[in-house]
C-alpha cells in the first residue's frame, strides 16, 4: 500500500518549501564575488540568462532586475515560473490577502509566456479570492500558461465552480485541478498540447470529462483522485496511455476508443480490483488483439461478469490461434471469481471456439455461459444446432446442463 500511495503522490504538483531565512550579516555563496572580481555570469548570452532566471523562485527572479542594467529586462523576457509557495514568507504567510496581492502583481506585470503557475498553498474559497481568481484566469489564458495547478488549500469545496476562463487556456500541457466543482464547458478551447490532466477532490458533471477527452487529442495521462464522478466513464483518446482512478467510484468504466491504453500490461500499478462487471471488444482472428487480451484481463482480478463482443472490423477472421490459447497462462478471475460470461456477436468461427476451450479449462466457478449469435447465424436452424453441438463438445459434461445459453443478438 505504501508503494501505491507514493505513486499516487507523483500525480500532485511538487511543493517547494520556502527559501531559508538567513541571520543578519550572513552571506550566501551566490553573493560572494569571484576571487578576481570578474562578473562572468553577466557575460553569458541573453538566452542562457533568461533560462537561469526562469528557474529561480519568482521573488528572486524578479529581484535580478536590480543587479545591473545588464539584468534589467531579463526577468520580464524569461518564461514565468510562479509558485505561490515562493511568496509565502513572513508575514505574508499569515496574511492571505498579501500573498494573493503578490500573485496578482506578478501575473499582471509579467508579459508572458507563463511556463508554470502553481497556486496550491492558500485557500481560494473566499469572496475576495473568487474575484482575484477570475482575473488571474483571464491573465493565464491570455499569456499562454503551459503548466497550471489550482488547488484550494482547504477542505473540498462543493459548489465553488472553476472559473470559465481556465478552460480557455489552449496552451496548456499539464493541468491539475483540486477541490473544484466542474460543470460548464461552454467556450472551452481545443487543448492540442495537453499531455496530463489530474483532478483531485472534484465534483464533475456527466459531460465534463467527456468534453475534456474530446478536446484533448494529445492527452497521455489522466488521473481522477477522491472525486465525485459520473456513473459512466467512457475513455476515448488515441494518445491516452495511463489512467489512475483512486478512491473515485463509477458504475461503469468503458474503454471505448483508447488503443494505447488497451495495451496496458498487468502490474501492481495497473490492477483495478474494484471492477466487478467488465465489457470489451476483441477480434479473435487477429493475433495482436488475441495476444493483448489475457494481459488486459489480468488487470481486473475480481470480475464476476464478463461481456465480450466478438468483432470482425479491421481485419478478416482467419487464423484460430489454437496454440496460443493452449499455452496461455491462467487468468486469476477465471480461476476464482467469474460466474457469468456473455459473448456477443458470436459467429461460430474456429478462433472463437479456441477461446471457449481456454475458458472451459480455467473457469472453475463459472455458472452461466451465454452466446449471443449474429442474426444470420441464429436464422439458420442448422447453423445454430451446429454451434450448440460444438459447445457441448467443449465442456458440456464438465459444466452441467443448466450452464449454456444461445440467443440472437439485438
Amino acid at each position: 500500500m505504501a508503494a501505491v500511495f507514493e505513486g499516487m503522490l507523483e500525480w500532485f504538483p511538487r511543493r517547494r518549501p520556502p527559501p531559508p531565512r538567513t541571520s543578519a550579516g550572513a552571506h550566501s555563496i551566490a553573493a560572494t564575488p569571484a576571487a578576481d572580481g570578474v562578473d562572468r555570469i553577466s557575460a553569458l548570452p541573453d538566452d542562457l540568462l533568461r533560462d537561469v532566471v526562469s528557474r529561480l523562485p519568482v521573488r528572486d527572479g524578479a529581484r535580478t532586475a536590480a543587479l545591473a542594467s545588464r539584468w534589467r529586462g531579463l526577468w520580464r523576457s524569461a518564461p514565468l515560473v510562479l509558485s505561490d509557495a515562493d511568496l509565502r514568507l513572513p508575514p505574508a504567510e499569515l496574511e492571505p490577502a498579501r500573498a494573493a496581492a503578490a500573485v496578482g502583481r506578478v501575473l499582471a506585470d509579467h508579459p508572458g509566456p507563463f511556463r508554470a503557475v502553481h497556486l496550491t498553498h492558500f485557500s481560494l474559497a473566499s469572496v475576495e479570492r473568487e474575484r482575484d481568481l477570475a482575473e488571474w484566469a483571464r491573465l493565464l489564458a491570455d499569456k499562454g500558461v503551459q503548466d497550471l495547478a489550482l488547488l484550494n488549500d482547504s477542505s473540498p469545496i462543493r459548489g465553488r465552480r472553476l472559473p470559465a476562463d481556465i478552460l480557455r487556456c489552449a496552451s496548456l500541457c499539464r493541468l491539475f485541478l483540486g477541490s473544484w466543482t466542474l460543470r460548464d464547458t461552454t467556450g472551452a478551447e481545443v487543448f492540442n498540447q495537453l499531455k496530463e490532466l489530474r483532478m483531485f477532490s472534484t465534483d464533475m458533471s456527466d459531460g465534463f470529462l467527456d468534453h475534456m477527452l474530446a478536446c484533448s487529442p494529445e492527452l497521455e495521462a489522466l488521473a481522477v483522485i477522491v472525486s465525485r464522478m459520473p456513473k459512466r466513464i467512457c475513455l476515448r483518446g488515441q494518445s491516452l496511455q495511463c489512467m489512475l482512478l483512486w478512491m473515485s467510484a463509477a458504475d461503469e468504466l468503458a474503454v471505448v476508443d483508447a488503443p494505447r491504453l488497451a495495451e496496458t500490461k498487468a502490474s501492481p500499478s495497473s490492477i483495478v480490483p474494484s471492477v466487478k462487471i467488465l465489457a470489451l471488444r476483441a477480434n479473435f482472428g487477429v493475433f495482436k488483439e488475441v495476444n493483448m487480451l489475457p494481459s488486459f484481463l489480468r488487470c481486473f482480478p475480481n470480475i464476476d461478469t464478463l461481456h465480450i463482443e466478438s468483432a470482425i472490423d479491421g481485419e478478416a477472421m482467419g487464423r484460430h490461434h489454437a496454440k496460443f490459447w493452449r499455452e496461455a497462462h491462467p487468468i486469476k478471475f477465471l480461476k476464482s471469481t467469474v460466474e457469468k460470461i456473455v459473448i456477443h456477436e458470436f459467429r461460430g468461427d474456429r478462433s472463437e471456439f479456441e477461446f471457449l476451450k481456454f475458458i472451459a479449462k480455467h473457469a472453475k466457478k463459472l455458472q452461466a455461459l451465454l452466446l449471443v449469435l449474429t442474426r444470420e447465424k441464429f436464422a439458420s436452424a442448422e447453423e445454430a444446432d451446429k454451434i450448440t453441438h460444438e459447445l457441448w463438445a467443449i465442456g458440456g459434461s464438465k459444466w452441467g446442463q443448466q450452464m449454456f445459453g444461445v440467443a440472437v443478438g439485438a
